[in-house]
């Protein structure tokens, strides 16, 4: 997300938690309408984002299809499970605590119906949507799939017009509306020092996955990860300024280009093949960021079996739905809502938390893609790993 649209979220989070207390309770009939006019649409286009952009992308990658491409794709997957894995553990632990050591509820009032409710259903279920985007995708990397292919990009392409136009400008007011109700109920006040607690946990738990990447690669490719993680430094910071995987890229491929234990032929493919594919942080992030909602609003975690269905999909939505503009949360919000059953109040809250903390799940994205490189090295990399080691040990010597 850019530093724009988070000004208007911050715009909107602080109206709407004022105009929660001061409003008349008869004005709530209005502003519920129009927050279920918002929500309706925001919910049609959830299943067109992740059929749109997990088609496009597999669609793109005829032509390509290699060992070493193969590997990285799965090795992105499998990294980003783990990761979202290690995120709800630490939930597990210690959400619940603090949600149990919170402030006592504020005492709200009961909002009226709605004036109207205008019903505005998606095209089709999230999950049908995840299936059919493989199987489009898959059948337009055939040779005789050219049509479909260009049908598929060209979609994409649609839906990217109405993420732009359409999607993201009404995303703060549909915060907006739901920090009003959540304002107004009494609920939001009580839960700051847990969204407090839970940011730091968000930090935590992505220094300590990126500092297991590192440890991970280092035992991997046999070489000392020190140097590609002090080379990835400044596009940690620049990803913490830009809030952006994409704009902080070139800043990662010239970092990771000056350590000399990886072949350079491996670098230039690898950097930004996983500035699209590559999103642990982010997943981390989402799914502290729901277990934490799931506690506030539901009053308990997802059972086991969800929680597993939700870490495996989450992951294959991180990978897949590249290129979406506003962060990978926008992709996830279908899993959100048919895995986690989150209604309006919870997407918005989910809206809310991972703008947030957008900066630190890009920086820590891109950091992460060199640890990844590294492995990738190892397998497909042509310079000598334990020569190469010795020449950084006499530069840094």
């Amino acid at each position: 997300m850019n530093m724009r649209l988070l000004l208007w979220i911050a715009i909107a989070i602080i109206t709407g938690l004022a105009g929660g207390q001061f409003l008349p309770v008869g004005a709530f009939s209005a502003t519920e309408s129009v927050r279920l006019i918002l929500s309706g649409l925001l919910k049609f286009f959830i299943p067109l984002i992740v059929l749109a952009f997990i088609a496009a992308g597999v669609a793109e990658l005829r032509g390509k299809i290699g060992r070493m491409l193969s590997f990285s794709v799965i090795l992105a997957y499998v990294d980003t499970v783990i990761g979202i894995g290690l995120g709800v553990l630490a939930a597990v632990l210690i959400i619940p605590r603090l949600v149990g050591g919170g402030l006592a509820a504020q005492e709200g009032v009961t909002l009226p119906d709605p004036f109207f409710e205008l019903d505005v259903e998606p095209p089709l279920a999230v999950i049908s949507a995840l299936i059919l985007a493989f199987i489009l995708g898959i059948g337009s990397t055939w040779e005789k799939s050219q049509t479909l292919r260009k049908l598929l990009l060209e979609f994409r392409d649609i839906v990217l017009w109405a993420i732009q136009k359409i999607v993201m400008p009404i995303i703060p007011f549909f915060i907006f509306f739901t920090f009003l109700k959540l304002s107004a109920e009494g609920t939001i006040f009580s839960n700051i020092p847990v969204f407090a607690g839970m940011f730091v946990l968000i930090i935590l738990t992505q220094w300590l996955w990126l500092g297991i990447e590192y440890t991970t690669a280092g035992i991997v490719s046999r070489t000392n990860p020190l140097p590609m993680l002090r080379a990835m430094v400044p596009a940690y910071l620049t990803g913490m300024g830009t809030m952006s995987s994409a704009v902080t890229m070139p800043v990662a491929l010239r970092q990771a280009k000056t350590v000399k234990s990886v072949d350079g032929a491996v670098t230039d493919f690898t950097i930004p093949l996983f500035n699209t594919v590559h999103q642990a942080c982010a997943g981390i992030g989402i799914a502290i960021a729901a277990m934490t909602v799931s506690v506030i609003t539901k009053g308990e975690l997802p059972d086991l079996a969800t929680i597993l269905v939700f870490i495996l999909l989450l992951a294959v939505i991180e990978v897949g739905a590249v290129g979406i503009p506003g962060g990978s949360i926008l992709a996830s919000l279908g899993v959100l809502q048919s895995v986690l059953g989150f209604g309006d109040p919870e997407i918005g809250l989910m809206l809310t938390l991972f703008a947030i903390q957008d900066s630190f799940a890009a920086a820590g994205n891109v950091t992460g893609d060199g640890a990844l490189t590294m492995i990738v090295n190892r397998f497909f990399g042509k310079r000598d790993a334990s020569a190469a080691t010795d020449r950084e040990e006499e530069i840094d010597a």
